[in-house]
Parts: C-alpha cells; sequence; structure tokens
C-alpha cells in the first residue's frame, strides 16, 4: 500500500515518503514499544527530528516562524504518524498550535508560535471542560483527560464556547498525570483555581473552531491507524496457512479484509475532504463527518487486524495491540464532551449539513465559455428540441468519444458539471453504457445503426447476461449459439434483465464454443427483441412493479452482423460493459429514489422521546455515510486531475450504496413504527421494500467484497475456483 492514502498530489506523496523515511530512521514503532515499560515517555530524539524537518511549524503563518502550509499538508504528516505509531506529543501540540494560529491575537501568536514551531515548545488542547468557568474565567474548572497535557508548556483549554490559553506551571494550574491505555502518549487531568489569564489569551467564541481543529487532525491519524492495520492483516492473511491453504483463500477471511477497507476508504475521503475545507467555519461540518468515520474505523480495523492473526495478534509480543491501544484511546478522546454524531443530526436538521465540494482548477476554465453558452442554449429551447441539442453538439454524453460526445477529460467534464447543473440531461441508464460497449466494440456498421438512435431517445437496449443458477457469475453462460448459414441460432434463458419488456434490442453473451474454458468460448451478440424465438415474461419484484425479466430465445437467429466483437472472444467485451455498469451503479453519491436524509430525521423528530434516544446515533452514522458517498467520487476526480494512479474509492462506492440505502430505509423504518406498514408512511414503505434488491443487482455485495480483497487488496482466489 502507499505510504499515505491522504496523499494524491506529486508534493503530498513526497512529503508523505520523507515523512515515512525519516519515522523509519528513527525506528519509531520500536519506540513505541518501548513505551510499554515506560508509559507516556517519548523519544526525544523523534520529536527533535520531527520538529527540525518543519512538521510542527508545517500549518503555521510565516511570519511566526511556520512554513505557511494548511491543513492538507498537515494531515499527511499525522497520517504517516499514525501509522509508524509516532510517540510523543505531535499531534496534540500541532492541534493546539493551528487552533492558536487561526483564533489568537497577534500579540499572543508572537509569543508562543515561535517556539511551538521549532519544537522549544509543546501544548495540549483540552476540550472536554466538566466544570463551567465564570465570565472572568477564573472559577475552577476540571477537563478530566486532555491528550499530551504531562509533557505541554502551553495550555489551550476550552471553556464553554471560549478558549483559554494558559501555561501548565502557571500559579491555579495543576496537571496531574494519568495511567493512559495508549502507553505511546501521555494523558493528564486538568484542574484550574483562581488562575488569572490574561485578556488576550480568552478566544472568545472560538471552541467550536479548536474542535474542527482536533477532529480533523485526529481523524488523519486514526486514518494511518486504519490503513496500517489493514495492511498488516492482508500480509498475513497472505502466508499464514491452515487446512493446507493460506487463510486468505477463505470467503470469511476476504470479507472481513473487504470490510476493513471499506472503513478505512471512508474515514480517508471525509478526513481529505475537511481538511480541505478552505476555512476552520466551513470546515466544521466535513470534519465532524471525518471523526464519526475515524471513531468507528480505526478502532474496527484494529479489533479486526487482531482477530485476523489469530492467537498471534494477543500476544504481548505482536504489534496488533499496540495499535488497538492508539485507536480505543484517540477514538474516545475524539468523542469526548461531544459527540461528533450527534453533530451530524443537529447540522442536518437546521440546514447545515453542506455538501462537498470540489474547486475546478484554474486550467479548466478555458472549457467555460463553450459550455456556459451551450448550457444558455439548452435553457432557451422548447423541451421537445433540448435532447437533440445536447446530442448535436455532444454535450449529452461528454465523455464519451467523438463524434456522439466530446472526448472530454475530466476538467471539462467538471466544468460541464457545473453550467449544466440546473440542466435536466437526460439518463440512459443501462441502455447508456450498453451502447458505450458498441460504440468502443463495434464496428463502423454498428455504430452508425445504432449509437444515434439510442442517444436521440429513440432505443432501448437491455443487458442478457445473468442466466438461472448463474447469479453473479456472470460468465457461467449456457445460453447457446449454433453456426448456421450467415449468422448463429440461439437458444436458452437469461433473467433478471432490467427493462426488456420495454427494449427493442439486447446486448447478449451467447457460448459459441462448448468445449472452451468457462472465460472463453463466449460470444457477444446484439439480440432484436421482437426477433421470432424471443419471449419476454415480466417478473413482479417485491414493489409489486415488473422491473426484472424472464427472456427466452427458441432458435433465434441472429445475422454475423450484429455479433458485436470477435467470436469467441465476447467476454472481453462483455467486462468492459460490466465495468460501464459498475461505474455507472457506483457513481450515485445517495439513495436513487424516495427517502432520504430530511425524511430520517423529520421520523426521529416525531418518535417518542425514547424511540429518538435509542436512535439517535444511528441516524448521525447513516447520514455521514450519506454525505461520504460523493466524496469518494470526488477523491476519484481528483485523483484524475492530478494524474494519480487510480485508488479503491470507485471500487467502494457501488458497495457501500447498496448497503447504505438499505441502512437508511431500515432505519426509516424503525422510527416510523406501525406507520410504516399500514400505509401511513408509503413511500419510505415502498422504498425499503425496493432497497432489497440493491445489494443482488449488478453483482451481489458478497461477491464484491471477494473482488475488492481479491484485485484491490490482493489475497489469493479459492483454489478450487481456479
Amino acid at each position: 500500500m502507499s505510504r499515505s492514502a491522504l496523499a494524491i498530489t506529486g508534493e503530498h506523496r513526497e512529503l508523505a515518503d520523507a515523512t515515512a523515511g525519516q519515522l523509519a530512521r528513527s525506528r519509531s514503532l520500536a519506540a513505541a514499544r518501548a513505551t510499554l515499560d515506560a508509559p507516556g515517555t517519548h523519544a526525544a530524539d523523534i520529536w527533535s527530528a520531527g520538529a527540525g524537518l518543519g512538521w510542527n511549524g508545517l500549518a503555521l503563518s510565516e511570519e511566526f516562524g511556520g512554513s505557511g502550509y494548511g491543513l492538507a499538508e498537515l494531515v499527511v504528516v499525522a497520517e504517516v504518524a499514525g501509522r509508524a505509531l509516532m510517540p510523543g506529543p505531535f499531534l496534540p501540540t500541532v492541534a493546539a498550535a493551528v487552533v492558536i494560529d487561526r483564533c489568537a491575537p497577534d500579540s499572543v501568536r508572537a509569543q508562543l508560535l515561535p517556539g511551538l514551531a521549532d519544537g522549544s515548545l509543546k501544548a495540549a488542547l483540552g476540550l472536554n471542560i466538566k466544570v463551567s468557568m465564570g465570565g472572568d474565567h477564573t472559577a475552577t474548572a476540571q477537563w478530566p483527560a486532555v491528550l499530551g497535557a504531562p509533557d505541554a508548556d502551553i495550555l489551550v483549554l476550552a471553556a464553554g464556547a471560549d478558549l483559554v490559553i494558559v501555561r501548565a506551571d502557571a500559579a491555579g494550574v495543576t496537571v496531574t498525570p494519568l495511567d493512559p491505555m495508549d502507553t505511546t502518549r501521555s494523558v493528564g487531568a486538568v484542574s484550574m483555581r483562581g488562575a488569572e489569564i490574561p485578556a488576550d489569551r480568552v478566544l472568545r467564541g472560538a471552541g467550536r473552531r479548536a474542535r474542527t481543529v482536533f477532529r480533523i487532525l485526529a481523524s488523519a491519524e486514526a486514518v494511518g491507524l486504519s490503513w496500517a492495520t489493514l495492511d498488516m492483516a492482508v500480509e498475513y492473511a497472505k502466508v499464514r496457512e491452515q487446512f493446507g491453504r493460506t487463510i486468505g483463500t477463505f470467503q470469511a477471511v476476504k470479507h472481513h479484509a473487504a470490510n476493513m477497507l471499506v472503513e478505512a476508504e471512508q474515514a480517508t475521503s471525509a478526513t481529505w475532504a475537511a481538511a480541505g475545507a478552505g476555512d476552520l467555519d466551513a470546515a466544521w461540518f466535513p470534519a465532524a463527518i471525518a471523526a464519526a468515520h475515524a471513531i468507528r474505523a480505526q478502532v474496527f480495523n484494529a479489533q479486526n487486524n487482531i482477530q485476523l492473526h489469530g492467537g498471534i495478534g494477543f500476544t504481548w509480543e505482536h504489534d496488533a495491540h499496540l495499535y488497538l491501544r492508539r485507536a480505543r484511546t484517540l477514538a474516545t478522546l475524539l468523542g469526548d464532551g461531544a459527540d461528533p454524531l450527534l453533530d451530524i443530526v443537529d447540522a442536518q436538521r437546521s440546514g447545515a449539513a453542506r455538501a462537498a465540494s470540489l474547486r475546478v482548477p484554474p486550467e479548466a476554465e478555458r472549457f467555460r465559455p463553450a459550455a456556459a453558452e451551450a448550457a444558455a442554449t439548452v435553457r432557451g429551447l422548447p423541451a421537445e428540441r433540448q435532447r437533440d441539442f445536447l446530442v448535436d453538439s455532444g454535450y449529452l454524453v461528454a465523455h464519451w468519444p467523438k463524434p456522439w460526445g466530446r472526448a472530454a477529460d475530466v476538467l471539462e467534464q467538471l466544468v460541464i458539471e457545473e453550467e449544466f447543473r440546473d440542466v435536466d440531461i437526460p439518463d440512459m441508464g443501462i441502455t447508456g453504457w450498453v451502447t458505450l460497449t458498441i460504440a468502443q466494440a463495434g464496428t463502423d456498421d454498428q455504430r452508425q445503426r445504432w449509437v444515434e438512435p439510442v442517444l436521440r431517445g429513440e432505443v432501448m437496449w437491455c443487458q442478457l447476461f445473468s442466466e438461472p443458477e448463474a447469479g453473479s457469475d456472470a460468465a457461467a453462460v449456457r445460453t447457446a449459439a449454433k453456426r448456421v448459414d450467415g449468422g448463429w441460432r440461439v437458444t436458452g434463458q437469461k433473467v433478471w434483465t432490467s427493462l426488456a419488456q420495454h427494449c427493442q434490442w439486447g446486448l447478449a453473451t451467447v457460448r459459441t464454443d462448448p468445449a472452451a474454458p468457462k472465460h472463453a468460448g463466449v460470444t457477444m451478440m446484439a439480440i432484436d427483441m421482437k426477433a421470432p424465438g424471443v419471449t419476454v415474461n415480466p417478473l413482479r419484484g417485491l414493489t409489486g412493479d415488473a422491473h426484472f425479466n424472464e427472456v427466452f430465445f427458441d432458435d433465434v437467429f441472429v445475422p454475423d452482423a450484429d455479433v458485436v466483437g470477435d467470436v469467441n472472444k465476447g467476454w472481453l467485451v462483455a467486462r468492459a460493459t460490466l465495468g460501464n455498469e459498475r461505474i455507472s451503479i457506483g457513481g450515485g453519491s445517495s439513495a436513487p429514489t424516495g427517502f432520504t436524509p430530511d425524511d430520517l430525521i423529520r421520523l426521529l423528530d416525531a418518535a417518542p422521546p425514547l424511540t429518538t434516544a435509542e436512535y439517535v446515533r444511528q441516524a448521525g452514522a447513516v447520514i455521514a455515510e450519506a454525505h461520504t458517498l460523493p466524496l469518494l467520487n470526488l477523491r476519484r476526480v481528483s485523483r484524475a486531475i492530478v494524474g494519480a494512479d487510480p485508488g479503491p474509492e470507485g471500487n467502494v462506492t457501488k458497495l457501500l450504496l447498496a448497503e447504505h440505502t438499505q441502512r437508511l430505509t431500515e432505519l426509516g423504518m424503525a422510527l416510523a413504527g406501525p406507520a410504516a406498514v399500514v400505509g401511513s408512511e408509503a413511500t419510505l414503505a415502498r422504498t425499503y421494500l425496493g432497497n432489497r434488491a440493491m445489494t443482488i443487482a449488478g453483482g451481489t455485495s458478497e461477491i464484491t467484497r471477494n473482488t475488492i480483497a481479491e484485485r484491490i487488496l490482493g489475497l489469493p482466489r479459492d483454489p478450487l475456483l481456479k
């Protein structure tokens, strides 16, 4: 795996490499283990080396000794530090320093930031106040657990909505070291009794920004912990043998690993978005999303790392428990004093849940005049003429190759998306991804016959892949074709074919060489759905609608001119179609129809108090997931912009979207109570039933987990399936 999941640009990857290299030379993990014999201590050479390289001042203003970068750079260092279990007060120091830099007056910044930047001062940020202070900020107050407080020279402490800055050795301030589960860092209880605090060291209204900073930086470290434990588990699963084969071949192990990847990827995308949100006020909601994922992901992955290691993972000598100690401690402190899940619910309720967006790079602006002009033209046309204009101008499918699209790269697509935001562009769905395959793999004659009628909305296509007993195994093709003069005679059955009853054409996988291996001997054919011998039998689903169909072929003639791609090499064409399908299914950002997070809030607020109390945190988790889905796609786009290699986001999104829609409606059913099953919440009930198909359609979630484990994480296939 990469040294940093948060690093996308070349500069960030170089920063991650340099940080990882230094921590490796400093033997950070060995130093972390050494703290088991001396809890709360840290190696001075690791601290001084990081400070010397500028880590402490990376996000601080240049005029006060920093490097002038932002949180987007600092989170890369924090993530790598988390991967290496860097011991010492780095996280609390940089969090407090950023808060001082962003919130304190220049007089305080000038006094404190140079020392915080060069490492001569250490700091801690305490947000979990338990006894409210008086208006003069001199009354007794307590902060029961402050990360890094015993090491700190400077304490930045929450006092209601405000912050106070005090020296740890000031009169009236007491720091009591505690016995931390995570021995790599100190934790202390802070109490204050009658301490005098200068006016310029009381930061009015800065408490919310401080929590935002800590959530982002702690989430970045949690991202590092999540990926490190995933890497450990996967590497072990590749070599540990049980029952005559490596444990990574077992589906149960693969699913554990795939779930760990999904957790890590959500935390990564959310933290990346929060760190790039611009200012701390704008970052508040994204930071709550990041913290919600980070709290869960780091503990989930650390626990599962031990599980997949078995007995050896439970031993004192193995490093797995060091990561669990760090993860559980950090997760607890992240949620102490203000639960991010409750903040997320409040934000959704108040309309403050702002969706993340991607800033269009300046070099993309060259595409804006043409896109803006085209969008304005569409708006001015009658509805019946808009689609033809979109087709003729290439904006209907801008990313398609010419002459149908504009061959738009990712930069042009970003601009088009902005300019056409309020334009209703037809979604061709299955027809679109099937036709794109024809445009990619078909003959000139096929493109001429089939592509433009689809674009103009005159023809629909279906995908004839699934067969009885084959399930998600699209290559298990039994529908057979025999060679005859001028073409083929096709006999067989397809099933679960979406919208076949409304389609004029279907793209089918057909076995043309029964003696060939499963993935060979398959040919792709376009079949006229009105041809003699084709029978379509609609299948009613749970909702009562007939979306899926059985399709029977009884000696159906298919001319040679309708074979797409080479004979017996159709699996290559099928994979292209499946790829287009995965992009389409995985490209969404929320539940496709019906029930929404706002509907969930409505039901939450209308439920009895005990029901609300029971489910409010679950609601926060589901809403966080809904807002994270588009972040996965934003990161994928960001990778494309800078030319970075593809990440796992696209592979994760299909799985996550399918299961998210079910979690959303299942929670809605629990909140609605009897109203959901007696017709009073008809939309919810219908969506709940319809969403049961989401984890089956397009490949079951179980198969998707296998695919993630094998193709992304590199776990071996089951030898029985080779």
